[in-house]
């Protein structure tokens, strides 16, 4: 995940204030740490049904900060999230099996970070995760009603020496333009992951895709 820090001043003044006749703005900042992995299942290989193929996990302790012009700024968590792709049985939306994501946002998480990023862990007791497919009709991705209540957990070690990066970019369409700043410390990482209450029963799997960082995003964008 990508991640800012002294420019996050520029985003704490209030949108409003200066904005001129007709400007709209919006602003969203997030400062913490973060731990995220990623599982793919070995390639050539195909899952049971309700197996995962997918598997992402993110652990977090971080603020975010929402601002929009002429609104109260909305400050809260960072939650914890968990995402699978997988081929759902059929159930009472389908007469056969179907790909489907399950995604699940989780506030009453154990997160625990090393001060040195050497290590992380993860423990979600319990999420009901929405069920999301993909619509043809309208082209978009939406829960079709179906839940799954899963716990999760992950246990990151790093595996390499602590990292910085910092990026800054703007882009403009038309008349609006956007504007991401991100800083980061971050040390690539291994990961356990295990998640119960699958349709396809307990998932456990190992990742060098993951990673322990210390993150300031920002994000401004002006129409």
């Amino acid at each position: 995940m990508p991640a800012v820090a002294g420019l996050l001043a520029t985003l704490a003044v209030p949108v409003s204030a200066s904005s001129a006749p007709g400007v709209a703005r919006e602003a969203f900042t997030m400062s913490g740490t973060i731990a995220d992995a990623r599982w793919f299942a070995p390639e050539g290989a195909e899952p049971e049904v309700g197996a995962p193929r997918v598997v992402y996990v993110q652990g977090a302790d971080a603020t975010t900060v929402h601002r929009v012009a002429g609104s109260k700024a909305v400050r809260g968590p960072q939650p914890a999230f968990v995402a699978i792709a997988l081929m759902m049985p059929a159930d009472g939306t389908s007469a056969e099996p179907y790909p489907a994501e399950l995604w699940c946002e989780a506030a009453n998480v154990d997160f625990a970070v090393a001060d040195d990023l050497s290590s992380a862990q993860l423990e979600i007791p319990t999420c009901e995760a929405d069920v999301v497919v993909f619509d043809e009709t309208t082209g978009e991705e939406m829960p079709n009603g179906v839940t799954v209540t899963i716990s999760a957990s992950a246990d990151w070690t790093a595996t390499g020496t602590l990292e910085q990066q910092r990026s800054h970019s703007r882009y403009t369409v038309g008349g609006s333009w956007t504007m991401d700043m991100v800083q980061t410390a971050m040390r690539p990482a291994s990961a356990d992951i295990t998640v119960t209450g699958l349709p396809g029963g307990t998932f456990v799997g190992s990742t060098e895709e993951a990673s322990i960082q210390d993150v300031r995003v920002a994000n401004l964008i002006r129409w």
